[in-house]
C-alpha cells in the first residue's frame, strides 16, 4: 500500500508532519488549528478560532478528493473545556448533515497559543489515486524493474 501526502496551500510550519495522508480510500489528517496564510495563529475567540481551524481541516480533506460529508471520525483539543459550546456551535456547521463524524472532545494544553484543534479520518468515495500509477515509484521498485529488464534484453540477445 502507498501512502500519498496531500498537498493544499496550507503554510508548511517547518514541523516534520504532513496536514493529511491519504492510504488507499481514506485520509487521515493531523491536528489543524486556526493558522493564517503566514502560518501564524489568529487571534480571536473560540468560535472565530473553530472556524479558521475547520476551513483549513475542509481544505485537506477536499485535496485529498473527499468532502466533510465522509469524515467518519474526529478529535477536538480543546485548551479551555469551558469553550466547549462555543466551538460546538461552529463545528455544528460545518458537519450539519447526519450522521455526523464520531468525535471525541479533550482538553490539552496545545501549542502557539491556539484554543482549538482538531484531527480526523476522512472516507473517499471512489478510491482513486491522486496521482497516476507511473509518478511516483521508490527506488527499490525501480531496481527490481531495471533487473528484470536487463534479464529480459539478454534472454533476447541470446536467441538471435
Amino acid at each position: 500500500m502507498k501512502k500519498e501526502a496531500i498537498q493544499t496551500d496550507l503554510p508548511a510550519i517547518g514541523l516534520p508532519f504532513s496536514w493529511g495522508i491519504r492510504l488507499q480510500n481514506f485520509v487521515f489528517l493531523a491536528g489543524h488549528g486556526p493558522l493564517g496564510p503566514d502560518g501564524k495563529v489568529i487571534d480571536g475567540d473560540i468560535r472565530l478560532q473553530t472556524r479558521k481551524t475547520l476551513v483549513n481541516f475542509r481544505k485537506v480533506v477536499e485535496a485529498a478528493g473527499s468532502s466533510l460529508e465522509h469524515v467518519v471520525s474526529t478529535t477536538v483539543y480543546l485548551k479551555d473545556l469551558e469553550d466547549f459550546r462555543g466551538m460546538n456551535e461552529v463545528y455544528a456547521e460545518f458537519f450539519a448533515a447526519e450522521p455526523r463524524p464520531a468525535r471525541a472532545t479533550v482538553r490539552a494544553d496545545l501549542l502557539f497559543g491556539m484554543k482549538v484543534e482538531i484531527q480526523g479520518i476522512a472516507y473517499v468515495p471512489g478510491g482513486e489515486s491522486l496521482q497516476s500509477p507511473g509518478r511516483i515509484r521508490s527506488p527499490m521498485a525501480k531496481k527490481k524493474k531495471s533487473k528484470k529488464a536487463a534479464k529480459k534484453k539478454a534472454y533476447y540477445a541470446g536467441r538471435k
